[in-house]
Order: structure tokens, then sequence, then C-alpha cells
């Protein structure tokens, strides 16, 4: 009798242990908890902490559904506003290189883009100018690209013209996504397009 309870006993610590265990990885697998789109997870000593990030559903789209990988560092993914800017905007109000601390490189670098981080003074960079004053950035030229592709998980409601990206060409041009057929241009600097911002996720 006392062999069979210590065998039930060793039977029923067993399957707490495996219980245990699953429900401990559900909440270390960062792909699970990042599906809810409103916690982040860090792990120190083992120990998970849970850190709430905030999405206002009228204002973005916020769902797992309507995001395009992040390509500029400031998170995983994008996630895009609802709307344009009211009015179309250039790039920079002169055509000349963007520098630090604006971009990441100085002097008008192929592929360089302008920076995250919206403490830094975008007020030559009217279209970047706009998206700081509502929280967020431009879009990089693939991420740009991204919204394109998937338009029709984002409202569809985009004008038929070109869209700036953060991303410079020149030192007169930076890239743009034309949202009629996808295709990507350059265009002047101090030339007026569309503005879609976005927010690192």
């Amino acid at each position: 009798m006392l062999v069979t309870l210590l065998v039930l006993a060793g039977l029923g610590a067993g399957w707490l242990y495996v219980k245990a265990l699953s429900v401990i990885d559900s909440y270390t697998d960062t792909s699970k908890v990042a599906a809810t789109w409103n916690t982040t997870v860090a792990t120190s000593s083992g120990e998970v902490k849970l850190a709430t990030k905030s999405c206002d559903i009228f204002s973005w789209y916020c769902s797992a559904s309507t995001t395009c990988a992040n390509t500029l560092g400031d998170g995983s993914y994008i996630i895009v506003a609802q709307a344009d800017a009211s009015t179309t905007k250039q790039w920079k109000t002169a055509n000349t290189s963007c520098d630090k601390p604006q971009c990441g490189a100085d002097g008008g670098q192929d592929g360089d883009n302008l920076v995250a981080d919206n403490t830094t003074d975008f007020t030559s960079y009217p279209a970047r100018d706009y998206c700081k004053s509502i929280g967020a950035r431009l879009p990089t030229n693939s991420e740009l690209g991204c919204m394109y592709t998937n338009r029709a998980t984002f409202g569809n409601n985009f004008g038929a013209g070109d869209y700036w990206s953060e991303t410079e060409n020149s030192a007169t041009y930076a890239r743009t996504v034309f949202f009629t057929d996808g295709f990507q241009y350059n265009y002047t600097k101090t030339y007026t397009n569309y503005v879609r911002c976005v927010k690192g996720w």
C-alpha cells in the first residue's frame, strides 16, 4: 500500500512539473506573447516581465495582420496610421544633403534614412516633422513598399500619387513609392508628396 502511494505521489509530482513547464514555456515564448500586440517580454534572472504597449485603434492599424517588418531598428514591426497627413509635404526645405543628427550618416548617402529619434529637430524636414508631431516617423523605402503591397489591409485609402519614405537617394533626391502601381521613384526633396506616418512596434 505504501509503495502504491509513493508511486502515485511520484507520478502526480511529475505531471505537475510537466504542466508547470508548459505554462512557463507559454509565457517565455515571445512569439505567443507578442501576438497580443500589447506586451513585450523582458527576461532577467529567469523572471518574465510584461510591459504594456498602447495602440489607439481609432488612429492606427494595431492588429498583427496589419503590420510590416521594421527596417529602421526601432522595433520588430511598424504600425501604420489610418490616414494621410492633411496636406502634401516636402521631404526637406532645400535640395541638400541630409546629415547627422537628422540622418544616420553625413553627405547625401544613397539608402541612408532619417533617424527614428523624435527628440531630433526636424524643422527643415516638413514630412518627417509632421510625423514627429503625432509621435511617429516616416516609413523607410522598404516599409513603404510593404505598405503598398498590403494596402488593402491598411484601409485602401491611399492617394493616387507618390508617398515620401525616410530614405535618402542623394544630396538632391529622396525615395518615394507611387501608390498607383507600386513603383519606386526619386523626387527632389523640395517637391511635395503624400505622407503616411508609421510607428516602430
